[in-house]
């Protein structure tokens, strides 16, 4: 019995501190503010799912439509935030539904590829 209060007493302890060196004091961690590197990107594959999930609303070239944002003309590191910050469930905006729907099946090498695709793919 006590041997599963020190394993979980350890287990507690690890995972705080690997948070703790994850959140120092004054340091950023966003992954928005790390560069997308190239081997990172995977244009085809963005383009994929750009074609299902994103050009119904977002239209075919990214241009926006309705009350759905131009996203050609936007830095990837915003669409990386914004991606990321949906894919956590925040609700930002009027079509937050939508979004937090399809950004929750992203994962972080399909949001930087599909942040460099839709604002370098129609140019």
């Amino acid at each position: 019995m006590v041997n599963r209060y020190v394993l979980a007493a350890s287990i507690i302890v690890c995972g705080f501190s690997a948070w703790a060196d994850n959140h120092t004091a004054g340091a950023s961690t966003d992954s928005a503010d790390a560069p997308v590197t190239e081997p990172e990107v995977d244009l085809s594959a963005a383009e994929k799912i750009f074609k299902k999930s994103c050009r119904a609303c977002h239209g075919n070239k990214a241009q926006g439509a309705a009350s759905y944002p131009n996203l050609s003309d936007l830095e990837p590191a915003y669409i990386v935030e914004m991606l990321e910050r949906y894919r956590s469930g925040e609700r930002i905006g009027p079509n937050s539904i939508l979004m937090i729907q399809n950004a929750k099946k992203l994962s972080d090498q399909e949001i930087a590829s599909l942040s460099v695709y839709v604002t370098t793919a129609f140019d």
